[in-house]
């Protein structure tokens, strides 16, 4: 088995397990703050399966971080199970294990998670040299060219977040003129091309910005020149308010990676598994039919 495969079939591979009273992402108590000026992902995930959820980002971040970044830019995640290579089919002792590895501290300096006090959201920090928004692309790239599937807890979006500021018109437009300048006033004068685009707001716990206000200042950053087209962007800028911070980003491939959506990725396949399936249930239903009308 591989190092990749090792990393995230820890947090995806067990089956069952029991439900904790006191999820791991509201319990630790030395979480980074959700604050302005940070870089990391929000990841959707099912109600009182933050704690897994967190955890299955923790081996699937690493892992694919591991491709994209050197091995010896940051300390890495300690991997306790390596030592012990025996599996043990017992199911009280599978999910022992599994809740000990819950509790465990990380120590990976590339990821931490930040308390969002929120059910189904989760954030993931990430420190330099990780680029949220090229480590997401490439792992949905990935994910939807194979195919294969790599995450349970994960269930839907991973929208990584380039900077966060105060969710404010002033620093929310301040914000847009540094997180949009590399993309869409770094062509040269006599190169220029124009983009075509999308501002996409997300607001959640928050009535602090007009949505309109919102998508309007933003617009102003980008100008004229660029083409707001809704179905067919280049580039989707991505604003998301939360409570009193708003974190932006400048998203590519956003049609054809299902909005960022991982369960829409393996949606296609999952009808065709489907189909599949039932086609076997039908032709075993025709097979009992037979069988009863022969035998009359």
């Amino acid at each position: 088995m591989s190092s990749f495969q090792k990393r995230y079939s820890r947090s995806s591979g067990n089956s069952k397990s029991k439900k904790s009273k006191k999820p791991y992402y509201r319990k630790q108590s030395n979480f980074a703050a959700f604050k302005p000026g940070i870089s990391g992902v929000f990841v959707s995930c099912a109600r009182n399966k933050e704690d897994l959820c967190i955890r299955e980002c923790y081996d699937l971040f690493d892992a694919y971080a591991d491709l994209i970044y050197k091995s010896d830019d940051l300390i890495d995640v300690v991997d306790e199970d390596e030592a012990n290579k025996k599996i043990d089919d017992d199911i009280e002792s599978t999910i022992a294990k599994e809740l000990a590895q819950m509790r465990r501290p990380h120590t990976s300096r590339r990821f931490a998670s930040i308390q969002t006090g929120t059910d189904c959201v989760v954030f993931i920090k990430t420190n330099p040299p990780v680029d949220p928004v090229q480590l997401v692309h490439h792992i949905l790239t990935d994910l939807n060219n194979t195919k294969q599937k790599k995450t349970r807890w994960v269930m839907g979006r991973l929208v990584p977040i380039t900077q966060t500021c105060y969710a404010n018109i002033n620093d929310i437009k301040k914000l847009a003129e540094e997180v949009l300048h590399p993309h869409f006033y770094t062509q040269e004068e006599d190169q220029k091309q124009r983009i075509r685009y999308a501002i996409i707001p997300n607001i959640r716990n928050s009535d602090k910005v007009d949505r309109m206000e919102l998508i309007q200042q933003i617009a102003s950053v980008v100008g004229d020149y660029h083409i707001v087209n809704l179905d067919k962007p280049d580039l989707v800028i991505i604003v998301e308010i939360f409570k009193s911070i708003c974190g932006m980003s400048v998203l590519s491939d956003y049609k054809t990676l299902k909005k960022y959506n991982v369960e829409s990725i393996f949606e296609d396949q999952n009808k065709d598994q489907n189909k599949d399936q039932n086609k076997d249930q039908n032709k075993e239903k025709n097979k009992e039919k037979n069988k009863e009308k022969n035998s009359d």
